[in-house]
């Protein structure tokens, strides 16, 4: 038998084995697939009952059922609030599905660590913080993406800086961070304020950013204290933020950094002014509208509209208007 014969027959077998090995595979996921189907359908109701709160958790379930019916709560878990939620936690504390993601949270391979993370977010279990927050340091982004998820689910309070950290240096993907603080809420202001004044450039920006978002009233001074940053970055976010948290007595800091050197920040006032319905500063807002740079001139145009859309009619009728004041006038018009 030829040498070129025998590689022919040794690639033929080697194929017909892997072929042989996917027929299997395959037979053994549909079966699988079917089992898991008819276990999911038997409890669905033991679920639906569970979450409305006309059934104690149930009792008597085989680990396989088990792992069914918490997949089933984590889907729920999802999307309710309240005391349906409250349930779902309370049957993940100390149950083997709980036990089970914590182990696999200290898997060797990557897409497992994650899995695990997201169950645990999912759980709503907050004893398990520690280990996402250890997790948000993981070596995969993947890991870092669902630690980070996780832990706004569990809206997790002692997360703020280290999700601010992640999302300022690209850790995490920006969305998920700031998805998972919002998440969180209010309880992250202080550690924000605090975070406002740091050293870093891009902390005490997004910290800003995101105390404009989540905070109130009482945080504007905050914000007013560095809008006289050296930083432009962080007078942006200043003016953004008063904007946003809408306190009156911004109104004459705003009016102040409406003459910036940076055209960024000229923009963020106009645009607050605006927004907290300053009217004193209609004036030098049509001004910037028809001699300042791209941005604050389309910035000062809106925000004379949303203050006084007849001023700002008049003002677009004058020779010298320019062509943002006609631009927010007519689009205020559709």
């Amino acid at each position: 038998m030829g040498p070129l014969l025998v590689i022919t027959l040794t690639l033929i077998a080697a194929t017909v084995a892997l072929l042989l090995v996917l027929v299997v595979r395959r037979l053994l996921l549909a079966r699988g697939e079917r089992r898991y189907a008819e276990v999911a359908e038997r409890l669905l109701p033991v679920a639906i009952e569970f979450v409305a709160g006309d059934q104690s958790p149930p009792k008597g379930l085989s680990a396989y059922e088990q792992t069914v019916l918490a997949q089933q709560l984590r889907r729920y878990a999802q999307m309710l609030t309240g005391e349906a939620t409250e349930r779902i936690t309370s049957y993940f504390r100390g149950s083997a599905a709980l036990g089970a993601a914590r182990r696999r949270l200290r898997s060797r391979l990557a897409w497992q660590r994650a899995d695990a993370a997201f169950a645990l977010g999912d759980m709503g279990v907050d004893e398990v913080t520690p280990e996402l927050l250890r997790a948000l340091d993981d070596r995969k982004r993947i890991v870092r993406t669902a630690a980070a998820r996780a832990l706004g689910r569990l809206q997790a309070e002692e997360a703020t800086v280290p999700l601010v950290e992640a999302f300022v240096e690209h850790r995490v993907p920006r969305g998920v961070a700031g998805d998972a603080l919002l998440r969180i809420g209010s309880k992250i202001a202080p550690q924000l304020r605090d975070l406002a004044g740091s050293p870093e450039i891009e902390l005490q920006a997004t910290a800003l950013t995101l105390l404009g978002l989540v905070g109130d009233a009482g945080d504007s001074d905050v914000a007013l204290e560095r809008l006289q940053d050296p930083a432009a970055d962080v007078r942006v976010a200043a003016a953004e933020a008063l904007g946003r948290i809408g306190s009156p007595h911004a109104e004459p800091a705003l009016h102040v950094a409406l003459d910036d050197r940076m055209r960024f920040v000229r923009a963020a006032a106009a645009s607050s002014l605006g927004t907290i319905g300053a009217r004193n500063a209609l004036p030098k807002l049509i001004e910037i509208a028809r001699t300042d740079e791209f941005q604050p001139a389309r910035a000062a145009a809106q925000a004379a509209v949303k203050l006084d859309l007849v001023a700002a009619q008049a003002a677009a009728e004058a020779p010298d208007a320019g062509p943002h004041l006609h631009e927010a006038v007519d689009r205020a018009a559709l």
